[in-house]
């Protein structure tokens, strides 16, 4: 039986050295310090994980990413770096759809468990004839699910979706999680900020809980760790820092739309939105809270 291929780039050929020695044992392991190069092998052979470096001379990680997002949808991206660059962040989100954002210096035990874990996607991944153009369920319309204080974001998704989605605007988090009782949404569009209370552990649950849902994050909100967080934890495919012009917003809702469409068709493709826990122990209080609150509330009304 073959081996996995793992993709390892790096500008430091003592980094490739250090990473190949953790995955010598059940991978077939390439390493290369040249982008370029690792653009060829993605095009010429079946790379189930590619774990690139962000601040390379010839390319930036996250480029490379959207690259191979490209040319092997099937292959799972992570980006590992030892800059906590929030330009890298956001185009690791919007361009390269990345799985998980690690941090150097790495622990060993945690890269292995996740590229384990990105690998067992990708065999799955690989086996599935993806249908690029699913068709809409019938009858059935999409619910989004706006949590924004901003009346020009409700708007724009308003004139974007129109009637082909159910469209509800949520101003606060008690809000939120009674629309969210009432029925799963497909795409959430959220600041981070909400009445004056960060939601962030609301995105986290929401994708705990349901895996196909696509998350857009549009805020002026600006801390890199908090987005790794929501990258590693909340798999949100979008992040729009405010002001977000009403075009932009509006293409990227359509691809949200597309995508839920294509996960919900291929439930294989829900493995690719898995999460890490919530690591901030105050954010696990609240979304255990937050869950114990929505079970309730669907209990009373019968969902």
């Amino acid at each position: 039986m073959s081996k996995p291929t793992l993709l390892l780039i790096d500008d430091e050929e003592r980094i490739l050295r250090s990473l190949r020695m953790l995955f010598f044992i059940g991978y077939d392991v390439r390493t290369t310090t040249d982008p370029d190069e690792a653009i060829r092998i993605l095009r010429e052979e079946k790379v189930h994980v590619i774990v690139s470096d962000q601040r390379m001379p010839v390319m930036q990680g996250s480029e490379l990413l959207r690259i191979a997002r490209e040319t092997s949808p099937a292959t799972m991206r992570i980006l590992l770096t030892g800059y906590s660059d929030l330009d890298a962040s956001i185009a690791s989100v919007n361009e390269g759809e990345v799985f998980r954002y690690l941090m150097k210096p790495w622990n060993a035990e945690d890269v292995k468990k996740v590229v384990a874990e990105a690998t067992a996607i990708a065999e799955a991944s690989f086996a599935l004839q993806i249908n690029p153009e699913p068709p809409e369920a019938a009858g059935i319309k999409p619910r989004v699910l706006i949590m924004d204080n901003d009346e020009s974001t409700a708007k724009t998704v308003h004139e974007t979706l129109g009637d082909r989605c159910e469209i509800v605007w949520a101003c606060d988090a008690q809000h939120a999680m009674e629309e969210l009782a009432k029925q799963n949404v497909s795409v959430v569009v959220s600041d981070l900020m909400l009445g004056g209370s960060n939601v962030g552990y609301i995105l986290k649950t929401i994708k705990q809980l349901n895996p196909q849902t696509q998350c857009i994050v549009v805020t002026s909100f600006s801390d890199t760790s908090r987005l790794i967080e929501l990258i590693n934890q909340a798999q949100i495919t979008r992040f729009l820092p405010k002001p977000v012009s009403k075009g932009l917003l509006a293409r990227n809702l359509e691809s949200m739309l597309e995508r839920f469409q294509l996960v919900r068709s291929q439930p294989v493709l829900q493995k690719r939105q898995t999460v890490e826990p919530i690591s901030d122990p105050a954010e696990r209080v609240s979304a255990g809270n937050f869950i114990g609150m929505l079970g309730r509330l669907r209990s009373r009304i019968g969902v």
